[in-house]
């Protein structure tokens, strides 16, 4: 069988703007760069598993304008089956200012993202039974997420939920995702327990993984990530590397930890790669455009 990936979350198109630091309130600050492109959570982690040579679905949403024209395109080009795409409303948007250290703010506008449904779902269902994997990620209603990870608790999918932006989800969903993917900030936010250590965000993956008791990983910007399983927890250091724009890092990372199950890689091997890709996307600009593809990685071993 193909393991194949259907990725149902967000598109957005992303305006980034480089600047030195962020302006004070009431403050006109003149920035250095803009730049647009791709972008949301679900097209980015799309887009990594594509990129890596995964066959990979896209369900979402985007507008009748020209930033779902780009997005669409944009993923198709990239070897993503775009044909789940539906098209309503107006294209959701990422507004991103990222620092000189590569470290960023983001905003986001919903837009089309808002306007799936369960119907939506429904509707795709046969095609949804034959993936290996299912990514989910928080920007878009929530009652569809957990309505996907509901219809397959049973089957032998495996669900990987980015609790991003970071929600409540009852523990008697949470206990049906094979792979919880969380950051410090949604780690935090899940537990009402403060992360600004390794040791805490183990300590708090480990609680994560006694709710879900499958696979906990949190991740920590340029600190690194850690692993939680049944047999145990592992801390993985970031690589050190000119960080020139963080923008897409984490959809990067979750990707090619795809990538990486699909391969029958070992926990510890998947994580290995995934922060090597993803200190590869750090050091260059943009979203999308900056992740790098199966050749650029074809030289890293792992095992």
């Amino acid at each position: 069988m193909t393991k194949q990936v259907a990725v149902i979350g967000s598109l957005n198109y992303d305006i980034i703007v480089k600047q030195q630091r962020m302006p004070h309130k009431g403050e006109t600050f003149i920035a250095d760069t803009l730049i647009q492109g791709p972008g949301g959570k679900g097209a980015n982690q799309a887009a990594q598993c594509a990129k890596l040579g995964l066959p990979t679905m896209m369900i979402g949403k985007v507008g009748q304008d020209r930033f779902g024209d780009a997005l669409v395109g944009s993923l198709t080009a990239i070897g993503v089956d775009t044909s789940h795409i539906k098209r309503i409303g107006s294209t959701g948007l990422g507004v991103v200012n990222v620092m000189p250290d590569g470290d960023y703010y983001s905003s986001i506008i919903k837009g089309a993202n808002e306007l799936i449904t369960i119907q939506d779902i429904d509707e795709i269902m046969e095609e949804l039974k034959e993936a290996a994997f299912i990514i989910l990620q928080q920007e878009i209603p929530q009652q569809v997420t957990e309505y996907v990870i509901e219809r397959f608790k049973d089957s032998e999918i495996q669900i990987v939920l980015n609790n991003a932006p970071a929600r409540t989800i009852p523990t008697d969903v949470l206990q049906f995702v094979d792979l919880l993917i969380v950051n410090e900030s949604e780690a935090a936010y899940m537990t009402g327990k403060p992360v600004t250590t390794v040791s805490e965000a183990e300590d708090i993956g480990k609680k994560l993984q006694k709710i879900t008791g499958n696979t906990v990983i949190v991740t920590l910007g340029k600190e690194g990530s850690i692993a939680v399983s049944n047999e145990g927890s592992s801390y993985f250091p970031a690589k050190k590397v000119k960080a020139v724009d963080a923008t897409g890092a984490g959809d990067s990372f979750i990707g090619a930890l795809v990538y990486g199950l699909s391969e029958s890689l070992s926990l510890e091997e998947c994580m290995k790669f995934a922060t090597e890709v993803s200190a590869k996307t750090v050091m260059q600009e943009g979203g999308q455009d900056s992740f790098p593809t199966k050749a650029e990685m074809s030289r890293i071993v792992i095992r």
